[in-house]
């Protein structure tokens, strides 16, 4: 079945097929249905989008620009094109855990749960596959946040000699 997209639509739907949180989703009316419902903003260099403690609901696809996204002055990860931020809030009924700020302007596509639950609703099918991109993403954190800390550990070992104790 060929849907008609508007040229916005199109545009929003051919991006969101780059993104690693859609990329591997293959139902086309469940990503049609995601881009018809996406809203584009624009944010300038230095401007909050999120802020640590806020109960929105929304995930932001990064279109252009670059953010970080920092607990006080604590940089944890910087994003640019093609990364998403947002996402665990829409499944979890905390507040952000975390504020994100833009380093350059930068453009978005944002979804809000509403729209995200509405499409899952209409295409069922497609909630398995999006739990595992999901639960993929989350493993990759989890796996370079060791990583790390077992690169700390290791250089603080280095510094400090063992026979020092």
């Amino acid at each position: 079945m060929f849907s008609k997209t508007s040229p916005t639509v199109a545009n929003h739907l051919a991006f969101l097929r780059t993104t690693d949180f859609l990329q591997n989703i293959e139902n086309e009316a469940f990503l049609e249905c995601l881009a018809a419902e996406m809203e584009e903003q624009t944010f300038e260099e230095n401007q909050a989008i999120l802020h640590k403690g806020d109960r929105e609901r929304l995930i932001f696809f990064i279109v252009e620009g670059k953010v970080k996204i920092h607990v006080d002055d604590i940089k944890m990860a910087e994003l640019s094109r093609g990364a998403h931020f947002g996402d665990i809030n829409l499944f979890d009924s905390q507040p952000a855990s975390a504020t994100v700020t833009t380093i350059q302007a930068s453009q978005c596509l944002v979804l809000h749960q509403s729209k995200l639950q509405a499409a899952l609703q209409k295409h069922s099918e497609s909630k398995a596959d999006l739990i595992a991109s999901l639960y993929q993403r989350q493993q990759k954190i989890q796996t370079s946040t060791f990583q790390q800390n077992a690169l700390q550990s290791w250089c603080t070992r280095v510094q400090t000699p063992s026979w020092a104790y």
